[in-house]
């Protein structure tokens, strides 16, 4: 009996706009064969992609006034492109160079709408020592590390999101940006099979829990399973307590800052210690039942990078379907940049860095394997590396050989909640979500107090 016999559960937590090297380009794995493709050493980038010349070093950052970076970075697909490419629209079999990141960043306007130039743009883009963000380094010391987990897509959060659930975005590379876009966008374009739906139909159970907004019920699709397979984050907690976990449990932070209920998303301008906390409460909440951790795998995911550097050019991708052919004739033919990825499992292997390619629709191919599911959702999903034996064990580790109580790593930090001064593109398509289809549940307009 090996890990595919026994795991029952797969846990994803996916957060929010960070790349690989920000969170984990400076880490280093306790065993030095274990070698992670971090930050080769000290990083400069162009200040400027139209007079070549003068560079700028990113700093390996222990402030903490690191925790927030504002203003958000650009991470559209121009602004991609840009970061990847350079100030060229990329045509085919075009170089990669991901230079274009401080450049792109300087422009974007601070709170005094002027531009923030190199030298803010700079510390904001700075590699973070494994000192600011204890508990995902602590984790990734313990467990499988991913450092080839692409971003599916160049492009924002609805996309990336999108590509997780159903192996495509059906051609969307953009986010919602008013009512009349989101009402059209569900009344039409995502009607597209998702792995929830190919888990129900082979007898597997699953649900979404969410922290304040789903922004799964975007996918239209899933509206009919609004009241049985949506849930508070909190109900969580409840189902692992009493065994009743299912098989797939797709987690959503919460993506609002407000007085009392901190963002958890780790979103600029959030602040990223709620993630963390958010990161240590799931693994906890897990370790806590010992029958439920021992038939379990934790993926600890991001959406997409965000706008900050990542030095690893993305590979090229198998387009999902004929359909996506998306907004400036993107053809979803490469992967977005780089993210943290981790795999956490008594069954994971210690301090293990794993270098293939995936992206994430390499979730659906696990759970296809893994479950028995019937078939593919796409060519993109059935392309995709799944997790397989190189990740895990023979048998589990001992309930003592894995980190106990991530939470006192975070325990006694002040909560960093605090009003908007100004919305970010999610927040806008989320709040459009919910006005125009309310909350899975029934509710309109409620701030959700959860984890």
């Amino acid at each position: 009996m090996g890990w595919k016999d026994e795991i029952q559960h797969v846990v994803v937590l996916m957060l929010e706009n960070q790349s690989f090297d920000r969170l984990l380009g400076c880490l280093r794995l306790d065993d030095p064969a274990q070698r992670l493709d971090g930050l080769p050493g000290q990083v400069s980038l162009p200040a400027d992609l139209t007079a070549p010349g003068r560079r700028v070093p990113l700093p390996h950052g222990t402030d903490p006034a690191l925790y927030v970076t504002d203003p958000t970075p650009g991470h559209q697909l121009d602004d991609i492109n840009e970061q990847i490419f350079g100030p060229a629209r990329p045509t085919a079999g075009a170089t990669a160079t991901m230079t274009g990141f401080l450049a792109n960043y300087a422009r974007q306007e601070g709170d005094d709408g002027r531009p923030i130039g190199v030298e803010r743009a700079a510390a904001g883009l700075a590699c973070l020592d494994s000192s600011l963000v204890p508990v995902i380094s602590t984790l990734a010391r313990s467990f499988v590390v991913c450092d080839r987990w692409f971003a599916s897509a160049p492009g924002p959060t609805w996309p990336n999101r999108f590509f997780v659930h159903a192996a495509t975005s059906n051609g969307y590379i953009d986010s919602p940006g008013t009512l009349e876009q989101l009402a059209g966008f569900l009344g039409g374009r995502f009607r597209l099979r998702t792995i929830f739906e190919s888990l129900a139909a082979a007898g597997r159970t699953w649900a979404v829990y969410f922290g304040d907004h789903a922004q799964a019920f975007g996918i239209s699709s899933l509206h009919r399973f609004a009241r049985d397979n949506f849930r508070r984050l909190e109900t969580f907690a409840t189902e692992v307590a009493a065994g009743t976990l299912p098989h797939y449990a797709f987690l959503e932070p919460r993506y609002m800052d407000v007085p009392g209920s901190p963002a958890s998303d780790q979103h600029p301008p959030h602040h990223l210690m709620e993630g963390e906390r958010l990161i240590a409460w799931v693994y906890d909440t897990l370790r806590s039942n010992p029958a439920v951790w021992e038939r379990t795998v934790l993926l600890l995911l991001y959406d997409e990078h965000g706008g900050f550097y990542d030095h690893v050019p993305p590979p090229p991708a198998e387009p999902p379907d004929d359909a996506s052919a998306g907004s400036d004739g993107f053809t979803f033919d490469r992967l977005g940049v780089r993210v943290p990825a981790l795999v956490v499992s008594p069954w994971a292997r210690k301090g293990r860095a794993d270098h293939r390619v995936y992206d994430h629709t390499s979730v659906p191919a696990t759970l296809k394997r893994l479950f028995g599911l019937p078939a593919f959702l796409t060519r993109r999903d059935a392309r995709a590396n799944p997790l397989d034996d190189a990740n895990f064990l023979e048998a589990p580790r001992a309930l003592d050989d894995t980190p106990a109580n991530l939470g006192a790593l975070v325990a006694g930090r002040p909560r960093a909640a605090r009003r908007e001064s100004k919305l970010s593109d999610l927040q806008r398509s989320l709040l459009l979500l919910r006005e125009l289809e309310g909350t899975p549940g029934g509710t309109r307009g409620t701030e959700i107090q959860s984890p």
